[in-house]
């Protein structure tokens, strides 16, 4: 019978490789379990969700409509080489009483937005909408499905209409129809926003790649900042009747900053 090897030869023999090794290992006639059963692999990997690649609607190149700001998506002086910034315009922020079941009528502010892709590749695009009022408030994009769908039906029922979380995606490239784009159509949505606010700022990323590294005065650990889009609007009627008539854009209307 073959001698079991010690613990330090097995670990010799793994370690190190000797060619020619072999361990010979006495059988016990209860253990002849396969080695598969004896020693299982182990759970396999999962793989990687992509993100979806966000369903787009054919506009006409250069048109927008009444009301929209078209923000300018040229590169800064400020920006590192090589980002990608993505086509973005918007209509002014306005306010609508929505049911929504389980909650009851609810008060929402809402921008209605369009992004169209011209870098030339695909881009993700995860965009965060954070809404600042001057009396201190901070609210984030809200995800009201029930609300999306009635914005988009007094808005343009024919243009599929995406919220906080559907919006997530890959954007394709445009431009390779003449004269058309392809555009993402969303709405960022706050809910139950201080009525005693006269000024908000509306601060999105997502929009760009662009990012800085602060590295602080004392030394410490660097601050990242993103490429940021600030809109600015103020609202000039009181808090008992809020309407979306009475909210205006600041002049300028919007500013790219490191946020």
């Amino acid at each position: 019978m073959l001698k079991r090897p010690s613990r330090r030869e097995v670990l010799r023999v793994l370690a190190f490789g000797l060619p020619g090794a072999r361990l010979c290992l006495a059988q016990d006639d209860g253990e002849k379990k396969d080695a598969k059963d004896k020693y299982p692999l182990p759970p396999p990997i999962p793989e990687a969700k992509l993100l979806p690649t966000l369903t787009t609607t054919p506009v006409r190149r250069g048109e927008t409509g009444a009301n929209w700001t078209v923000v300018d998506a040229t590169v800064l002086p400020k920006d590192r080489q090589g980002i990608w910034v993505l086509d973005f315009a918007f209509l002014p922020m306005r306010i609508k009483t929505v049911q929504i079941p389980g909650k009851g009528r609810r008060v929402l502010h809402y921008i209605y937005y369009r992004v169209i892709n011209h870098t030339g590749a695909p881009r993700a695009f995860t965009p965060e909408f954070v809404l600042v009022t001057d009396t201190g408030k901070r609210y984030q994009d809200t995800v009201l499905p029930q609300a999306v769908k009635v914005i988009e039906a007094s808005e343009d029922p024919t243009r599929p209409l995406l919220g906080a979380v559907e919006v997530m995606g890959m954007i394709p490239p445009s431009g390779k129809k003449e004269g058309i784009d392809d555009a993402v159509f969303g709405v960022a949505v706050w809910e139950a926003v201080d009525p005693k606010a006269d000024l908000y700022t509306v601060y999105i990323r997502g929009l760009s790649d662009g990012m800085q590294e602060l590295k602080p005065p004392d030394g410490g650990k660097p601050i990242t900042r993103y490429k940021t889009l600030r809109l600015s609007f103020q609202k000039l009627g009181d808090d008992r009747d809020l309407r979306s008539d009475e909210i205006r854009l600041l002049d300028p209307p919007y500013e790219w900053i490191y946020w």
